[in-house]
């Protein structure tokens, strides 16, 4: 105990960000409830987690401390948690990779895992996509409503979730801020200061700020950041500035989601309905194939590397990536700002910011055998995490160049409260827009049509 206080102490500084007096107050009032000296009764039970997506383990495995600020906060989280509760946290993290073959595997691996009644693991943290979607309507997994000593309402939990994933009054599937890979996995546009300098361009921090940074604005700055660098005529990523640039497969769900563009909305019962063949969604495609369509943008098919060696050599005003890649180039020349991607128009009232699915998701499983632990848990680690993984999340990012960029600061809140969460298991237009055939959202949806009937059918009568 005492070397815990003594690691608070040392982490003082670290914490400033965080509400500290308000979440004291709360524990405090837990202790003088009784709730800890009850829980010490399960006297160094384990607490398992299967960690399925191995992107997730830097967010949970910290056997010591490294130096590392996260490395650190987190040892610091899992320490708290284990003295508070008087559990031993277990976790244990797949050795496969990320690609899309393994990821169904290891949905495979929690299916036999459940079905075969195993009770190793009192939780599951895993993708939204590659099958887990159907275990949810094959009910393998406990509504978190179900879970005592667990509030949602808390602001170390995403409920954006609930919001954009969970149907009628159910919840399949959660994370908090003890998943730090959900809050780095966050899409947002890092933008080039100095090429804003140089084309006279006001940083578009004001425009997000009012309510005015739209799909026209982003594409006027698109348009005039192309320059045909080497004189061959022609303007390519490898050569010339351009404006705009990312990896395909999550740059054109962003813009997508940004615009407000979506597969599904809700009826009065909070069920889900298909909502592809809209207005909003053709509009949302012809703006997304202005961009694409654009000589100043270009989206990388197979790798990272072509937009963020562009971006890095000063030649790309605009680079989609998830905020873990703004916190990769603190160490650039290149003096940058973080915001968040457009709004389709003024009148669309929020910005959106995508959640990639590659920031992992907890699952409760059906063969969990004490629901009130897990509950304990997961509240201690998600509220511990909101004092110390998140704000030192915070400073590692905002740590551009020597100084702090407090523009960015604001975004980065901004871009976490706009989390927008997208149910893989629909399928999505958002491939048209960049397509480079027009909009043929029409044809698209009439050949996908009958199928999509089907899946809305199973998932509205799973959550009825």
């Amino acid at each position: 105990m005492k070397r815990i206080i003594g690691i608070i102490a040392l982490c003082a500084v670290l914490l400033s960000m965080s509400a500290c007096k308000k979440e004291e107050e709360k524990a405090n009032t837990t202790e003088e409830t009784g709730v800890k000296s009850e829980v010490k009764l399960l006297d160094g039970e384990k607490f398992s987690m299967y960690i399925a997506l191995p992107t997730c383990k830097s967010s949970y495995v910290a056997p010591e401390e490294t130096g590392d600020s996260i490395v650190d906060a987190i040892h610091l989280r899992n320490a708290l948690v284990e003295e508070e509760l008087g559990v031993k946290l277990d976790f244990t993290v797949s050795d496969r990779t990320t690609s899309g073959t393994d990821q169904q595997a290891e949905t495979d691996k929690i299916r036999t895992l459940i079905q075969s009644g195993d009770t190793t693991y009192d939780a599951f943290v895993h993708v939204q996509h590659s099958g887990m979607p159907t275990l949810i309507t094959e009910k393998m997994f406990v509504d978190w409503n179900t879970i005592p000593n667990i509030n949602l309402e808390e602001p170390w939990w995403y409920s954006n979730i609930e919001r954009d994933i969970c149907y009628g009054d159910k919840i399949y599937l959660m994370t908090g801020d003890y998943n730090y890979t959900t809050f780095s996995n966050l899409e947002c546009l890092v933008f080039n200061k100095e090429m804003c300098d140089e084309l006279e361009l006001d940083y578009p921090y004001e425009s997000v700020q009012n309510g005015t940074w739209t799909h026209d604005k982003f594409l006027a700055y698109i348009k005039a950041a192309g320059k045909d660098i080497n004189g061959d005529g022609k303007i390519a990523a490898s050569d010339d500035r351009m404006g705009f640039g990312g990896w395909y497969y999550e740059q054109v769900p962003a813009l997508f989601s940004a615009y407000g563009g979506t597969s599904l909305v809700r009826d009065d019962d909070n069920l889900p309905v298909l909502a592809i063949d809209t207005e909003r969604n053709y509009t949302v495609i012809d703006k997304m194939i202005e961009i694409f369509d654009n000589q100043n943008t270009f989206a990388e098919l197979k790798t990272y590397s072509a937009f963020e060696k562009a971006f890095k050599e000063g030649r790309l005003l605009f680079m989609d990536g998830f905020l873990l890649h703004a916190a990769g180039l603190r160490s650039a020349e290149i003096d940058f700002g973080i915001i968040p991607f457009p709004k389709l128009d003024e009148t669309q009232e929020d910005y959106y910011s995508r959640a990639a699915n590659v920031g992992g998701f907890t699952y409760i499983p059906v063969t969990n055998q004490n629901l009130e632990k897990t509950g304990l848990v997961l509240e201690s680690m998600a509220r511990h995490s909101y004092d110390t993984i998140t704000p030192t999340y915070f400073d590692k990012v905002l740590t551009i160049k020597t100084a702090r960029d407090i523009e960015s600061e604001e975004m980065i809140t901004l871009i976490k409260d706009s989390a927008r969460f997208t149910d893989a298991g629909i399928w999505s237009p958002a491939s048209i827009g960049a397509a480079g055939k027009g909009n043929t959202l029409s044809s698209e949806y009439a050949s996908r049509k009958d199928a999509l009937e089907v899946e809305i059918e199973a998932l509205v009568d799973l959550y009825k």
